[in-house]
């Protein structure tokens, strides 16, 4: 039996910020020095761009069905610990891959493990966030703290060797897996006998009605080119970087810069400012952000200058870490919370890294026949691309249709 002490932890927000801080350090680890290591291992460039491709494909058809088997679990506890043991031993694996073909296999593997993760903790996050009171950005701003302390620490401890990103990796995830143990519990919520009756229809269907919304789909178009872009910068940033002169340090510098970047986003004047121009202006803010950021990234050739680009980091992502996801979550079906986020959320965001993983590749490979750096030039591509994406995301939300949104 509990007692009013256990009870009182349970509700306390203290395990969630700890746990943010924490579960963060592997995606600094592996959205910074993944790419460098494959390079490294001697994949061509055009080579990893395929590899996360065929990655993204595949979890385009496995994101929505483990989010399904998600929110079919007794628990969502129990299948997020399944999904961090599982992604512990494929990383041992990894490391001890030493031909191509390997590397290549365990690459894909781990990361398809690894994709599913955070839309099972951000949606318990959210449970109980929506249950006790609490403000999920600052909850979520703790991970951006370890994010950054993170990635200044594995720059500087893979400076001289780029393997060290397995210990790194492997030892994050471990302390991961134990404090997912400490996470207070969340139960299959069954679907509601009224909703059965009144809107029928298919799961898939459910969750995704929510697109009918004008405002919505708006939303989830700026989305897609926000990651779209977002994928090309991460695939490139350490390898251009380094391209101009930079060091392993200064990639590591410049992911703590984009950590730290999204701080005065989730408190005081830059929250409240977001929380009142509402999520589709928010993501207006963010295409404009990625216009001057896209085009500084084109015309510079000084390394120090690639690693301040990421200070812009900060007013692109807050919105669609925190707005997006918080929406969803209100908008979903009470028994399909997860099953949104990896059906909308998730596979919006990876069907953009897959156009951005095959079309870079594509342009890598034609710019680099034509003598062209193929790295600036796909940054200088992005510039009017995102122009066109404002032009059509201001047209779309000044239409006036008289139609009803939450955001």
């Amino acid at each position: 039996m509990k007692t009013s002490k256990d009870l009182n932890r349970k509700d306390s927000p203290l395990i969630f910020y700890i746990f943010y801080f924490v579960v963060f350090f592997g995606n600094a680890i592996q959205g910074t020095f993944l790419t460098l290591y494959l390079t490294n291992a001697g994949l061509p460039q055009s080579t990893v761009g395929l590899l996360n491709g065929i990655t993204q494909c595949l979890s385009l058809i496995v994101l929505p069905i483990v989010g399904r088997l998600d929110d079919k679990a007794p628990t969502k506890n129990k299948v997020l610990c399944i999904e961090l043991v599982i992604a512990i031993v494929t990383l041992i694996l990894f490391s001890m891959a030493k031909n191509i073909i390997a590397i290549c296999i365990f690459r894909v593997a781990y990361s398809l493990f690894f994709m599913p993760i955070a839309s099972v903790y951000q949606t318990i996050t959210m449970e109980y966030a929506n249950k006790n009171g609490w403000d999920y950005g600052p909850i979520r701003m703790t991970g951006t703290i370890g994010f950054s302390l993170m990635a200044l620490a594995a720059g500087l401890g893979m400076n001289k060797n780029i393997s060290m990103i397995f210990p790194f990796l492997i030892g994050s995830y471990i302390l991961t897996f134990f404090l997912a143990l400490m996470l207070p519990e969340s139960k299959r919520v069954e679907r509601p006998v009224q909703e059965d009756t009144a809107q029928g229809g298919s799961d898939a269907a459910r969750v995704f009605a929510i697109l009918k919304n004008r405002k919505v789909r708006n939303v989830m178009m700026m989305y897609f080119m926000y990651s779209f872009a977002t994928s090309v910068n991460n695939m490139y940033f350490g390898l251009y970087t380094r391209q101009l002169g930079g060091t392993m340090t200064m990639v590591g510098l410049g992911s703590m810069i984009l950590g730290f970047s999204e701080l005065p986003f989730h408190l005081g004047p830059g929250k409240r400012w977001l929380d009142s121009i509402g999520l589709e202006r928010s993501m207006l803010v963010v295409i404009t952000a990625g216009i001057v950021r896209w085009a500084i990234c084109a015309t510079t050739n000084n390394p120090w200058v690639m690693v301040f680009t990421m200070g812009l980091n900060g007013i692109m992502l807050v919105p669609v870490t925190i707005g997006l996801v918080k929406f969803l979550y209100d908008n979903a079906p009470e028994d399909l919370k997860v099953t949104a986020q990896t059906s909308l959320h998730s596979s919006i965001s990876v069907a953009a890294m897959l156009a951005a993983d095959f079309g870079g590749s594509l342009m890598h490979t034609i710019l680099e026949h034509a003598g062209l750096d193929p790295i600036k030039y796909q940054y200088i591509f992005l510039v009017p691309i995102f122009v066109i994406v404002l032009i059509i995301g201001y047209t779309s939300m000044n239409k006036g249709d008289g139609e009803e949104t939450a955001i």
